[in-house]
């Protein structure tokens, strides 16, 4: 963790999650305490009609 709150991934991750830099990601935290790591899908706001998450 640096000093600005900003992480490092390393490779294995960012290769596994298909992060590329300049990608979004998203972190949660679960009931149990599990945090989890997740690439961010941007959708703008003039296509967002008719998506749907599952």
């Amino acid at each position: 963790m640096g000093p600005k709150g900003q992480m490092t991934l390393p490779k294995e991750i960012r290769t596994a999650l298909e992060i590329e830099e300049g990608d979004r990601v998203l972190l949660r935290i679960e009931d149990d305490g599990k945090v989890v790591l997740e690439k961010a899908i941007i959708i703008p706001a003039s296509e967002k009609d008719g998506f749907h998450v599952q």
